[in-house]
């Protein structure tokens, strides 16, 4: 994705009206392609510039182990002190030397910073309402070249959108679509964990917080079990055992998306026969499955998808905005253009996806991505 797509991108993103939880893991990845960095991360503050949550592309369970148990050995208080100072008076940091020359000696480096390869960052506070909200930290590692000046101007030119993103929230959300992400747990029959994936940990986390707490008691990757999910368990042994009991399934959402909990018998429970015991079922064997699957947003999932194509950003925003359900007259007031420009973009757009109407157009956006964009590419 060239860097002019990928602003575009971008800012796109940034008035979707997400929370925070859906927004910032989906910048994170996409500043990949505007600013080549990796294993980048958001960290939430407070009015003291202390840090309260993490949100990174990935979790280091033992890492977050760390953080907790260690947390004011680790962020030590002149560092904090240094941060705070420095940020009072600028938006942006190239180099965490800054703060302390012998940073890259420091346990705060070897023990948090080295596990995800973040060895250069650059750093920038983001505000909202006159108040610090977060750092946004992209990083490379060790073997790549230190962030640029011209790196720094990029990454200053998309703050703002990145301020609206956080401080603007849209209407509710309630179309929901697989995200393509699931995972398994396996319990007893009285809601005791038996195994689960590492999909399965994440999901049953993010259902949980939404993001990782730092410092926090509560910042544990233990397995946190909802209530909700050892009913499941006694919901699906009730109707085994022919009671009367809801459905073995419910859902769960939060600023991370929907979370969709199915259980299942992997093994059956024993009954037995016995004339003197036909029919008793006793409590201890048996096996229960229980799937969870993660839903983003609708309107997240066609934005990311019409990056598949060769579309101009304004294509990209008309197409997003068609999909959504929004008039031409709409479109044209959101960008404000005339009606007969939107008529133009429109019929760019469907002659490049190969659509006629707006039907097609999502349908394609949601069932026919890749093949579709294969034989765009070929026909280019």
């Amino acid at each position: 994705m060239k860097r002019a797509k990928a602003y575009a991108s971008l800012r796109q993103l940034c008035c979707l009206g997400l929370s925070r939880e859906l927004l910032i893991p989906e910048l994170l990845r996409t500043l990949h392609a505007f600013i080549s960095s990796e294993n980048n991360v958001f960290t939430g503050v407070d009015e003291q510039v202390l840090p309260t949550y993490v949100i990174p592309e990935y979790v280091i369970p033992e890492v977050v182990e760390t953080l907790k148990s260690e947390w004011n050995r680790l962020y030590v208080k002149p560092f904090h002190a240094r941060a705070y100072d420095w940020y009072r008076n600028h938006r942006m940091m190239t180099d965490v030397r800054i703060l302390d020359e012998r940073f890259y000696q420091s346990d705060l480096y070897h023990v948090v910073f080295r596990p995800y390869n973040q060895h250069y960052r650059l750093q920038a506070m983001l505000w909202k309402h006159d108040a610090a909200v977060g750092t946004l930290s992209l990083t490379r590692s060790k073997y790549q070249q230190p962030f640029s000046t011209e790196d720094a101007q990029q990454l200053m030119r998309l703050l703002p959108y990145l301020e609206h993103g956080l401080r603007s929230q849209g209407e509710t959300i309630t179309d929901y679509v697989e995200s393509g992400k699931t995972g398994l747990v396996i319990l007893t029959r009285k809601g005791q964990v038996f195994h689960l994936n590492d999909s399965a940990r994440t999901l049953l986390f993010l259902a949980t917080y939404g993001a990782v707490p730092v410092g926090l008691e509560r910042a544990s990757l233990a397995v946190a079990l909802p209530p909700a999910l050892q009913q499941l368990c006694a919901n699906l042994d009730g109707i085994f055992q022919g009671w009367e009991a809801p459905p073995p399934s419910f859902s769960h959402t939060n600023g991370s998306g929907r979370f969709v909990f199915r259980a299942y018998w992997l093994q059956s429970p024993t009954v037995y026969l016995e004339p003197e015991t036909q029919g008793y079922s006793p409590g201890k064997d048996g096996l229960i499955g229980v799937v969870i699957e993660h839903q983003e947003p609708l309107r997240l999932q066609l934005q990311r998808k019409l990056q598949v194509w060769r579309l101009s950003p304004r294509e990209q925003e008309v197409g997003l905005a068609l999909a959504e359900g929004l008039s031409q007259a709409t479109i044209a007031a959101r960008l404000n253009v005339s009606i007969q420009t939107v008529m133009t973009y429109v019929r760019r757009l469907y002659a490049k996806l190969e659509v006629h109407n707006r039907a097609e157009l999502l349908d394609k956006l949601r069932h026919d991505v890749s093949t579709s964009a294969s034989r765009s590419s070929i026909a280019k």
